[in-house]
């Protein structure tokens, strides 16, 4: 295997996104070198031990040649993973990517930093889990799942091309999204869902306590799967990406107002047309997918 033009991949953050990179790559026989970065010195030092990545600690100066920099940390700790890129790497020409859910204070710390923008493209991978954590990695994390990637207009077209390659390899289909509307449409597909699953599930603990799943059939489990997902993630995209979540938010408490006064109205006929065509939009979406 071989991503075109990458003779080095320096993954920054070694949890589930970027573990699963560097798992995918080592299993795949990835013909050039690769390293990783982790303020926790165990996770770096188990990466190390299980073969996905040459450094045992944080110094790199031995690279050389043209390197691909995947940051897969939380949202708000962008800078610092930039900082802590430029205290341990020298390369001749380093290409930045990262791997957040939300792109606006990517973008504005980026508009203040315009050499570094010229090197960095904006991607996301789709794919992820409620549990975290480079325990939990998987080499398949990215088969045959989206990832988006969000030009600006500093990119050259090579950069792009060499990007869309390197995640077509891990497995993925991508796709191309300006980030304005990358985090418009994330907030309602992505970001709204986690935090009602959140939101519901602290209402029902507080009311409920201990006999939440007691009485549940499984359903309860599967829609609230999501509550358990990494907080610092999830705190971080809430905050990077609140203009629009408010919207979304916003846009939801008005279709569960309607839920609300259909209910409370009692009109059988009316609720039932109600959810027959929430169950048509749903099953005819699903199908064109």
């Amino acid at each position: 295997m071989r991503t075109k033009s990458f003779h080095n991949i320096l993954v920054v953050g070694i949890g589930l996104i970027g573990g699963s990179i560097l798992r995918n790559l080592s299993e795949n026989k990835f013909s050039g070198h690769l390293y990783g970065l982790d303020l926790n010195e165990d996770i770096r030092n188990k990466a190390h031990e299980l073969d996905l990545i040459e450094n045992s600690n944080n110094n790199l100066q031995t690279v050389t040649g043209d390197c691909l920099v995947v940051l897969s940390v939380p949202t708000l700790s962008f800078e610092n993973a930039i900082s802590l890129v430029k205290e341990s790497l020298t390369v001749e020409k380093v290409l930045f990517t990262d791997t957040f859910s939300s792109k606006s204070e990517v973008l504005l710390l980026l508009d203040s930093n315009p050499d570094l923008k010229s090197r960095f493209v904006m991607s996301h991978p789709i794919a992820g889990s409620e549990k975290s954590g480079l325990v939990n990695s998987t080499s398949s994390l990215f088969k045959n799942k989206l990832a988006i990637i969000s030009p600006h207009e500093f990119n050259q077209h090579d950069d792009l091309e060499r990007l869309q390659k390197f995640w077509e390899q891990l497995g993925s289909k991508v796709t191309f999204l300006d980030a304005q509307e990358h985090d418009r449409i994330f907030a309602k597909t992505s970001h709204l869902p986690h935090a009602l699953a959140y939101a519901l599930m602290s209402y029902l603990f507080n009311d409920l306590e201990h006999n939440v799943f007691s009485f549940s059939g499984g359903s309860l489990e599967d829609y609230t799967r999501i509550a358990s997902s990494d907080s610092i993630m999830w705190k971080d995209i809430m905050i990077s990406n609140r203009d629009e979540l408010l919207k979304a938010l916003d846009g939801f408490k008005i279709s569960l107002d309607q839920m609300f006064d259909l209910i409370e109205r009692g009109n059988s006929e009316d609720i039932k047309e109600f959810l027959d065509n929430v169950k048509l939009s749903r099953d005819s979406l699903i199908k064109e997918k």
